[in-house]
């Protein structure tokens, strides 16, 4: 008699690397299967373990590292399977196997919750709506991952900005919004890090997550999060079509200037704002800001702490994360109902 097939429901990523590497899904209401990205199964692409929700949260909690947690986990249910589509059930192929061999398969140790690339959310307080992408045409893995990091990061950037300037929001609230906007670029900073602080600082309210995903083309992708925030981005991206030539200048302009001054990499710190670099920074900043139409450049300066290469990079950041997302609706295979984003 074959073994039982156990279905799951998926629940979110928990880090990623190029594509989806650890993935936590719910087994009902006192378990989950945490899996990782495994190819070495029958060609199977995870590899996964039921755990208790005690397990689990023990292993949130650091008590241990995500080896332990596969090779003592109580219940010692091992499963492969794919996601190549899903939506309301995931089918289990259970595998037998022996502690050194599982040990195979799994991250050495050290590999801890803190090292998640995204936050764990067992649940959401805020009132979400589904936004469904249309797909169609050949995709793989990795451009899903990069499509959720573009979509994740503006919304992560529109959601602040919506935060910073309503003035019925806490002061503390906004002042962590500030803080979220300035710390990545202390440094010199980098793009990834500024997305990372924006969804680190506002948490579920910053994150929207995977719903449902069907690949076969034509297929879709659900998104749910808050629905005035996909309407601000759906905007953002109808307008980018309109007017890419001229924000693609503006953006170039700006680069171009920066690159010349060495500016890309200098920590904001150390950045003299009354010099004539501020100013032609600032003035270039504006005019990017502008075309792109996220945000009033001034609100955007202010959640900068007034620092104009700290506003430059932000425009800079969340441009190329616009450009990047509306190619795969020029592409034809993105599209939303209603919406001529790729036209």
């Amino acid at each position: 008699m074959s073994a039982k097939r156990t279905f799951v429901t998926f629940e979110q990523v928990l880090f990623y690397l190029e594509d989806p590497e650890l993935i936590v899904l719910s087994a009902g209401s006192r378990a989950k299967v945490v899996a990782v990205a495994c190819r070495r199964i029958a060609d199977f692409e995870y590899f996964g373990v039921k755990v208790s929700l005690k397990n689990f949260e023990d292993y949130l909690s650091e008590r241990f590292d995500l080896r332990y947690l596969f090779l003592h986990a109580n219940s010692g249910a091992y499963f492969q399977f794919d996601l190549t589509s899903y939506e309301d059930a995931i089918p289990l192929n259970p595998v037998a196997l022996r502690q050194q061999h599982v040990s195979a398969y799994v991250p050495e140790q050290g590999l801890f919750a803190r090292d998640h690339s995204e936050n764990y959310s067992s649940h959401s307080i805020i009132k979400t709506a589904r936004q469904r992408f249309n797909v169609d045409g050949q995709w793989d893995m990795r451009e899903f991952s990069k499509f959720h990091s573009y979509v994740s990061d503006l919304y992560a950037v529109t959601r602040s900005i919506d935060i910073f300037v309503d003035e019925d929001q806490p002061m503390k609230v906004r002042r962590k919004v500030m803080q979220s906007f300035i710390k990545p670029w202390e440094g010199g900073g980098s793009y990834f890090g500024f997305f990372k602080s924006l969804s680190k600082a506002g948490g579920d309210e910053y994150r929207p997550r995977i719903g449902a995903i069907q690949w076969a083309s034509p297929g879709y992708i659900d998104v749910i999060g808050k629905q005035e925030s996909f309407e601000r981005l759906i905007e953002t991206l109808e307008h980018y079509g309109r007017n890419k030539k001229k924000i693609d200048r503006r953006y170039s302009e700006l680069y171009a200037y920066m690159q010349e001054m060495k500016l890309l990499r200098q920590a904001a710190g150390t950045f003299d704002r009354k010099s004539s670099a501020a100013d032609e920074v600032n003035l270039r900043a504006k005019k990017l800001a502008k075309e792109l139409d996220v945000a009033r450049y001034r609100d955007l300066k202010k959640m900068a702490g007034s620092n104009p290469l700290v506003a430059a990079k932000v425009l800079l950041a969340t441009e190329r994360r616009v450009d990047r997302l509306h190619k795969f609706f020029s592409e034809g295979r993105l599209a939303v109902k209603d919406a001529s984003v790729g036209s």
